[in-house]
């Protein structure tokens, strides 16, 4: 049975004076457990460069902090 973990998740990239941001909870489904916090930050930086290409290669920042 997966588990199920809620965290509050801060990350941005910018790169050139521009930037995008994600401050919000997320919930995550694991079938192997507890993922640790850096795993969750790099999974939504990744989705931030997914979603905005051109911050490839920009400056990396943020926290995730597991509320339950």
């Amino acid at each position: 049975m997966p588990t199920k973990t809620t965290w509050k998740v801060r990350a941005r990239v910018e790169k050139n004076g521009r930037y995008a941001e994600y401050d919000d909870v997320a919930t995550l489904y694991s079938p192997t457990g507890v993922p640790a916090a850096k795993d969750v930050l790099a999974a939504q930086l990744t989705e931030i460069v997914r979603q905005h290409p051109h911050l490839r290669g920009g400056k990396a920042t943020g926290t995730a902090t597991r509320i339950n």
